[in-house]
């Protein structure tokens, strides 16, 4: 199961904390500019626009989990625990569905540099 995240080199280094609130602030920063754009008694801002188009980019780096600014300071916002783990998609579901995938290496959490516990 390999995804094209990982075929490009690319690690998630976002954990689930910092990733949920991405989504959320940048669905509310959306939401609102929006909310104000369809009601009719609002004018038409550029403001609203700008914010939209600031908002994209927290809302993709939560989805995918990969943040470029980290990656160039090199920071992880995930922890060691089994549950904040740094790690493709593949490697994070499997360890949501209880099979409790371990990683080979502190650094890498993938499904191909992984086993799991019997």
């Amino acid at each position: 199961m390999k995804t094209l995240l990982n075929d490009m080199g690319i690690v998630q280094n976002m954990g689930w904390h910092d990733r949920t609130i991405r989504v959320v602030v940048g669905s509310l920063m959306i939401s609102v500019p929006l909310y104000l754009l369809m009601s009719a008694s609002a004018p038409v801002a550029s403001w609203m626009f700008y914010v939209i188009l600031v908002a994209v980019y927290p809302v993709l780096t939560g989805i995918i989990g990969f943040d470029v600014f980290y990656n160039l300071f090199r920071v992880r916002s995930c922890g060691s625990s089994n549950r904040n783990q740094c790690g493709s998609y593949p490697y994070e579901i499997d360890a949501a569905l209880g099979h409790n995938p371990i990683p080979d290496s502190d650094n890498v959490h993938d499904l191909e540099h992984s086993h799991h516990a019997t």
